[in-house]
């Protein structure tokens, strides 16, 4: 694991922005993995990307029932939230794979929950609540090979 930034954000508008900055580290076949408590940010993480890329925000919500949701556009993303996975296997019957084989940005809320399913590289951020309004946000790039 390779530490890339560690940051604090005192507002939900610095970490839309932030979210908007990662996206010249980021590659569109990427997969991005946010992990924090509820609350923490991540879905506001989600927007601040979705902004980055030219996507309808006010479309961008947490898919805690359906899994996935999809954001077409030039560069689409493709946005997990498995907090309310029952079974890893549940991916493979939403077409996980086929989602990683896609032209787009894949973000993972909850990634965690499916280790085993996640590719050898990707982008982990992880979110702390500080306080009402600031958070501690580490990103780092996990290399298994």
């Amino acid at each position: 694991m390779t530490k890339v930034l560690q940051i604090i954000s005192h507002s939900e508008e610095e970490t839309l922005a932030l979210a908007e900055k990662i996206l010249n580290l980021l590659t569109p076949d990427d997969v991005v993995v946010l992990s924090g408590e509820l609350g923490a940010g991540k879905t506001l993480f989600v927007r601040g990307l979705a902004r980055g890329l030219g996507l309808d925000v006010m479309h961008v919500n947490s898919p805690s029932y359906t899994i996935v949701n999809e954001y077409p556009g030039e560069k689409p993303m493709y946005h997990f939230d498995l907090y309310r996975l029952g079974d890893s296997s549940e991916l493979v019957e939403i077409g996980w794979d086929d989602y990683l084989s896609k032209k787009g940005l894949v973000v993972v809320e909850w990634g965690e929950r499916a280790d085993e399913f996640l590719p050898k590289r990707y982008y982990k951020i992880e979110f702390s609540i500080l306080n009402e309004k600031e958070r501690e946000i580490h990103i780092s790039l996990i290399r298994n090979e």
